[in-house]
């Protein structure tokens, strides 16, 4: 093909960083005409790039693939960055291999999992001397697509920056997305983009106009000839996902990373896990065990990535091999009402010090309102299990400005903290618990896709409350996130390509993002504070994930019904 990266230096890492391939030992580069080379692109730091699941198994399939050279590269100074890390050697807009680039790559891939990153997509492209926008690239250009969990949810706002969105699995899209490009060169830049759209899980945006009504609302979507409406996921078998390079600069320091389940059917009313990544799927424990036996020689530290690990059939079996194998086990948040005595033993065991257990909200009632119907009693024992294991640390997460939250409701959380915290330090002489508070961010694809966002003033006064609540409490540890971080990711995570231009303000003029959203014509206070309608046609309805909208149009109604209950 046309461009070419560069040399890669075997184990070559940004800074101080040391990577070690499981597959053996860094690909080597191919040379040859008819090479396809792809730059596959974290954008945020290389700290949380390397500790992405998603990223890691993109680039294993990458490097697989037969005529195709695959280089990395992340932002210099990304989310997550570490001062004297990053940016010793991670150039802006080239990648980590060679220092080529990206306008140099046939193919540029991003993996996106936060709205956040948009701005950090927009500033690779730029840095690696590619126009920002589709439509003012040319045929020197290469192909630019997306995908990840925001491409999945919502990728609107970034879809003038993109010639395709990939949806559904990476495994089955890959192969023939790599094919089509190969297919086409030499063709037309418009051809080759439009060609793009028979791929199976291929969305591309300059095939679709969302056309809008008098009062900005989305009408219907016109379709160029030949183009699927909707755009449905990419189908075919998936691997199990699992880390293709481990590195001490990545967040989880030389920790392999893996999938013991995909999906969620618990049903929480703000979370996209359950609709999005279908159908729900469990790795068989001897899978799970399998892949840990092929790490163990490298790394004994193993990341068991999932949304719900305790809801696995055989999370006692997984556990119990892991304890054997002598493998440190790192786990995301559990269910409360999943964890037993034994349960707790084995984690502890398996080498857990935390344990993350998220009440959300501080009173029942309202737990059922968004759809997580954990009881105290349920709370009070796991914790007592959890800490009679010797678990060193409990995290609770919970989220202010949830639909119908009152000032008793806030004032509920330091109550059920304390209360988990005395349970959790009962006759131990030592032990961590921290308290994290998030805003509610209602996010497309889910029963609360229709429901305002509560206003900044209100989550700052609640923040507010929280921490004075919490200061006279040395023993338990809190944080929250900024009410105006969280109100630009509402924007963005319902928003439509009217966005685009305000985030390459942002980037490319340094504009305030406030400033630049009003720029943009979108008045984000209306925007985030108002109930859609019940027959409103979302931006990102061109693709559907395969949950039907009368599940969730149910699911609210249920809540609607229960809030009204609570008075």
């Amino acid at each position: 093909m046309k461009r070419r990266g560069g040399s890669a230096g075997r184990g070559k890492a940004p800074g101080r960083a040391r990577e070690t391939w499981l597959s053996g030992e860094a690909p080597a580069p191919l040379a040859g005409a008819d090479v396809l080379s792809v730059a596959l692109c974290y954008p945020s730091s290389y700290l949380l790039g390397m500790s992405n699941l998603g990223f890691q198994s993109v680039l294993g399939l990458l490097r697989g693939a037969p005529g195709v050279h695959c280089e990395r590269a992340f932002r210099a100074d990304g989310r997550g960055s570490r001062k004297g890390q990053d940016t010793l050697a991670v150039r802006e807009g080239a990648t980590v291999e060679s220092g080529t680039p990206l306008s140099e790559f046939d193919v540029v891939a991003f993996s996106v999992s936060f709205e956040d990153d948009y701005f950090n997509m927009v500033a690779l492209l730029d840095a690696g001397g590619i126009p920002v926008l589709s439509a003012d690239r040319t045929e020197d250009d290469p192909i630019v697509v997306a995908g990840g969990v925001c491409a999945h949810i919502n990728a609107e706002p970034v879809a003038p920056f993109l010639d395709a969105v990939l949806v559904g699995e990476a495994a089955p899209i890959v192969g023939p997305l790599l094919e089509c490009v190969r297919g086409s060169a030499g063709e037309p830049r418009v051809e080759r983009v439009r060609r793009l759209s028979t791929v199976g899980g291929a969305y591309v945006p300059a095939l679709y106009t969302p056309e809008r009504n008098a009062l900005g609302r989305i009408r219907g979507f016109r379709v160029e000839r030949g183009a699927p409406l909707p755009v449905r996921p990419a189908e075919g078998p998936a691997g199990m996902a699992v880390t293709t390079v481990l590195s001490d600069g990545a967040f989880f320091s030389d920790m392999a990373l893996m999938e013991s389940s995909r999906g969620c059917g618990r049903g929480c009313r703000f979370c996209a896990a359950g609709s999005v990544m279908r159908p729900r799927t469990w790795r068989p424990a001897v899978e799970v065990l399998a892949a840990m036996r092929e790490v163990v020689a490298h790394t004994n530290r193993v990341g068991l990535v999932t949304a719900a690990l305790l809801d696995h059939p055989e999370v006692a079996e997984i556990l119990g091999g892991a304890v054997d194998m002598g493998v440190e086990v790192n786990i995301s948040s559990v269910r409360a009402e999943a964890v037993t005595p034994e349960i707790a033993a084995l984690l502890s065991a398996a080498g857990v010090r935390t344990v993350t257990i998220a009440p959300e909200t501080g009173c029942e009632d309202l737990r059922r309102v968004v759809g997580k119907p954990t009881t105290d009693e349920d709370l009070f024992r796991a914790v007592e299990y959890i800490a009679g294991a010797g678990i060193e640390s409990l995290k609770l997460y919970f989220m202010i400005g949830v639909p119908g939250e009152t000032e008793d409701d806030v004032a509920a959380i330091p109550r059920l903290s304390r209360e988990l915290r005395t349970r959790f330090l009962k006759g131990r002489g030592s032990g961590r618990v921290a308290v994290s508070v998030s805003a509610f961010v209602p996010k497309p694809r889910t029963p609360f896709q229709w429901m305002p966002m509560a206003e900044e003033v209100h989550l700052r006064r609640t923040l507010s409350a929280l921490r004075k609540a919490f200061v006279s409490r040395p023993r338990i540890e809190f944080s929250g996130t900024g009410p105006r971080e969280a109100r630009r990711e509402g924007l963005l995570a319902r928003g439509g390509r009217e966005l685009a231009g305000a985030i390459s303000a942002v980037v490319l003029e340094d504009i305030p993002w406030k400033a630049a959203v009003k720029r943009a014509g979108v008045d984000a206070r209306v925007e985030l504070g108002r109930v859609r309608g019940a027959d409103e046609i979302f931006a990102w309805e061109i693709v559907d994930v395969g949950t039907p909208r009368e599940k969730l149009a149910a699911s609210l109604a249920r809540a609607r019904e229960l809030l009204e209950a609570r008075g």
